[in-house]
């Protein structure tokens, strides 16, 4: 299927148009935009995972890059697909979120990889009418990101994002003006909303740090979050927190270079 709806608009997939009767437990949703051989790498890790329980959404950017074609040579590995500009990540995930019919969204991107999919948890779970079940993820190789549902999430973002099942009917959307830590003030949001969470003791992906999150403009985000939604007095200790994490990175890279 490939149809051309708005200018420079293309879709397509193997899903079938009409409604399921029993929808999908998890919507695995990935965002790419000139990025081609690494979707293509991250498709077929996915592909295994997909079944009637599992559907694989991807929302590309309007990519130039041979991204269309591949994304229509895969047609049958991915439910939907949809291709047009976009605002940013979070629009396009915004994007994936509309097209997703699962009980649950994950977020799957470029340098990750899904390790394992709790599908008999996350059931329950959906049945729980629990909003957010939260999974360790594996960074870089060797360390485990646990995460914590508790006040840090004030200063932090104690989600990974890449290991959080978000129940698709209380989602709050992704606020697209924000280009890097649009995440951190969407769980923060669900915090304020007192929405209900539980934690799984499982590694359910793999996802490789880049640095971005100690950069000035992630700096900037993550302050105008806690701002927004907790109050100017949370600015004191998160502006702390951040330069402690900033020297621990530093250190980090330092003995990085000295073996």
């Amino acid at each position: 299927m490939k149809t051309m709806g708005a200018k420079n608009r293309l879709e397509g997939g193997c899903r079938p148009r009409t409604p399921m009767t029993t929808p999908p437990t998890v919507s695995i949703i990935v965002v790419v935009f000139e990025d081609g051989q690494e979707l293509e790498r991250l498709i077929a890790n996915l592909a295994q995972f997909r079944s009637s329980l599992v559907e694989l959404i991807v929302i590309d950017g309007g990519s130039e890059d041979g991204t269309l074609e591949l994304l229509e040579y895969h047609a049958d590995q991915i439910d939907f697909w949809l291709s047009e500009s976009d605002s940013g990540i979070y629009d396009a995930m915004n994007k994936g979120i509309a097209a997703a019919r699962g009980e649950f969204i994950l977020h799957v991107n470029a340098g990750d990889r899904l390790l394992t999919l709790p599908l008999a948890q996350l059931s329950l779970m959906a049945d729980a009418h629990i909003d957010v079940v939260c999974c360790s993820v594996l960074e870089d190789d060797s360390d485990i990101f646990t995460p914590r549902n508790n006040l840090l999430l004030r200063f932090d973002n104690t989600w990974h994002h890449q290991g959080t099942f978000y129940r698709r009917s209380t989602h709050l959307l992704y606020n697209p003006s924000y280009r890097i830590c649009g995440d951190f003030d969407h769980n923060q949001r669900l915090r304020k909303a007192r929405c209900s969470v539980e934690s799984l003791p499982i590694v359910v992906a793999s996802h490789r740090r880049n640095g971005v999150s100690l950069g000035k403009d992630a700096r900037n985000e993550i302050f105008r979050s806690i701002r927004s939604n907790f109050g100017v007095l949370h600015l004191i200790p998160a502006a702390v927190r951040f330069q402690l994490l900033k020297l621990r990175c530093i250190f980090r890279n330092h003995l990085a270079s000295r073996s």
